[in-house]
């Protein structure tokens, strides 16, 4: 009779299905979290693109209706769109630098550099996994307003 108890309770495989999912659920759902995770991180990528780009867009159309941008008006425009629909980044975890080269490469062109860093909204924080933080830089060419007339000046001879 006893023989017989232990040879059923050894064939019986009732309770290894729970068994099975106490031991992979942890890991099933951290790896979950690991892909929303790396989804949030390229959401962001392309957001903080799409906002450099429509900046240069923007920039670009404000040199052609003669507009001269200051680096606070880009700033200010560029946290606007940033944080609004279809990007809304978070404002406490985005900044936004307009750079400005003192001595311009091209003549009568005006290079201005948007550089922007964005802290990744972390959802893995139980883990001694680092911020992730994306940083891009964009490079953008517009006419410059404030440069010298292109018709050149001429002195006549012997007035100097």
């Amino acid at each position: 009779m006893m023989k017989k108890h232990l040879k059923t309770l050894r064939t019986d495989e009732s309770g290894s299905t729970i068994i099975e999912m106490a031991v992979l659920m942890p890991v099933l759902i951290t790896m979950l979290i690991g892909v929303f995770q790396a989804g949030i991180y390229l959401q962001a990528q392309n957001a903080v693109r799409g906002v450099a780009g429509e900046m240069s867009r923007y920039m670009a159309v404000e040199a052609q209706k003669a507009n001269f941008l200051t680096d606070e008006q880009i700033e200010t425009k560029a946290m606007t769109v940033a944080v609004s629909a279809p990007y809304m980044l978070q404002t406490n975890d985005l900044q936004i630098f307009v750079e400005n080269e003192e001595t311009q490469s091209m003549d009568r062109v005006r290079k201005i550099d948007l550089h922007m860093i964005y802290d990744v909204p972390n959802f893995l924080g139980f883990t001694n996994v680092p911020l992730l933080q994306l940083e891009y830089t964009r490079s953008v060419f517009v006419p410059g307003a404030d440069l010298p007339d292109p018709t050149p000046t001429t002195t006549p001879i012997g007035t100097e």
